[in-house]
């Protein structure tokens, strides 16, 4: 394995390290908004109760009714977010088999799902401040 081969193999274990800990981090903060869905649903619950108990002349019917409203809302919500979450470590899996075959047989990992180039190039310098060089590319200038 040439140096250049080794260095390419640790940058890519580098940036397949971060995507995963960034799909680690999705998925705290998606459990976070799990929680934060359930409180508002007890607040929710209990604004209504306390509002239902109140009204004597609704019958049981309509505020059981109401509660059931209140949590289907709150459960289609959170299933939302667990599939996101099981999204995420499916991710996370695919990620750490890709890398444990790499690491196992020295090869690269596929990564299909990366889009091609779309040719674009990208300048840090203003187009106006570069001079043209050979073959009419832009060259930065020796200002």
């Amino acid at each position: 394995m040439t140096f250049m081969d080794k260095v390419k193999k640790a940058s890519r274990s580098l940036v397949d390290t971060g995507a995963k800990t960034m799909l680690k981090a999705d998925v705290q903060f998606l459990e976070r908004e799990i929680k934060q869905r359930k409180q508002k649903f007890g607040v929710e619950v209990y604004d209504s109760m306390l509002l239902l108990e109140v009204d004597n002349e609704m019958p049981m019917e309509e505020k059981e009714l109401r509660i059931r409203q209140s949590f289907d809302r709150a459960r289609k919500d959170i299933a939302v977010i667990q599939a996101k979450i099981e999204c995420k470590k499916e991710e996370i899996a695919v990620l750490e088999a890709e890398m444990a075959a790499a690491a196992s047989k020295g090869a690269k990992p596929s990564y299909s799902n990366i889009p091609p180039s779309s040719g674009n190039v990208v300048m840090s310098d203003h187009p106006g401040e570069m001079e043209y060089g050979f073959g009419g590319l832009p060259t930065r200038s020796n200002k």
